[in-house]
């Protein structure tokens, strides 16, 4: 069968890529259906090789399917957008927690923490640097790999899969490039900064009151150290 029919591996990755960089840095509505037609035409590629790249989306939850058929982009409602936080908080927590937990049952020390947390730094650094020069895809990939890295430094493979596999993307803030979006992207990198600190200095607790702040979400039981 003909790529022209099945859509070929470059173009099914070049779509995918697209949109997601356009999803992430806010330049599709929400609420959008994406017409097979007129996006299949602007990225140049064919449609089964669209229609993939929009199955892949839909399960990063970038994207939705219609009730009927085709794909749009999805309209967030307060409760949806607090649903995601919460989701990504327990799961995030409780990566913290793995680490604290394993740190203590090794006695490790600040230095070995702070070599697990190396991942998170780096992404700290990254958004920072992309920040400073105006590229704003960069800015939200860093600032998801932030929050990836930090589940996966838990060392939980159930837990890890559990995140990646979840339809639980970053809550779209700002237009990239305006006042209020280079203010959130500041907040943001403090944030990150802040958790990883607390982290690195055996404090779990006070990593996830940072975390919920960051996340905006609310009413978290009392914790301690």
């Amino acid at each position: 069968m003909s790529t022209a029919v099945r859509g070929s591996p470059r173009q099914r990755e070049r779509a995918y890529l697209r949109l997601r960089e356009m999803i992430l840095v806010n330049r599709i509505p929400e609420g959008t259906r994406l017409s097979e037609t007129q996006w299949s035409q602007q990225l140049g590629v064919n449609r089964m090789a669209l229609r993939e790249a929009l199955a892949r989306l839909a399960g990063e939850g970038f994207v939705a399917r219609g009730a009927k058929t085709g794909y749009y982009i999805p309209q967030l409602s307060e409760t949806d957008l607090l649903e995601i936080r919460r989701t990504r908080l327990i799961l995030e927590c409780g990566a913290i927690a793995e680490i604290a937990a394993t740190a203590a049952a090794v006695n490790a020390t600040p230095l070995a923490t702070l070599r697990r947390l190396l991942p998170l730094r780096r992404a700290c650094d990254d958004l920072e640097s992309f920040l400073k020069r105006g590229y704003h895809l960069g800015v939200a990939e860093a600032d998801r790999r932030f929050h990836e890295c930090l589940v996966e430094a838990a060392g939980n493979r159930t837990l890890a899969a559990l995140y990646r596999g979840a339809p639980l993307p970053l809550v779209r803030g700002e237009l990239a490039g305006s006042e209020q979006w280079r203010q959130a992207a500041e907040r943001t990198v403090a944030a990150h900064r802040a958790i990883v600190q607390a982290m690195a200095h055996g404090r779990p607790a006070e990593a996830m009151r940072l975390l919920a702040q960051h996340l905006n979400v609310g009413g978290l039981p009392p914790l301690t150290d």
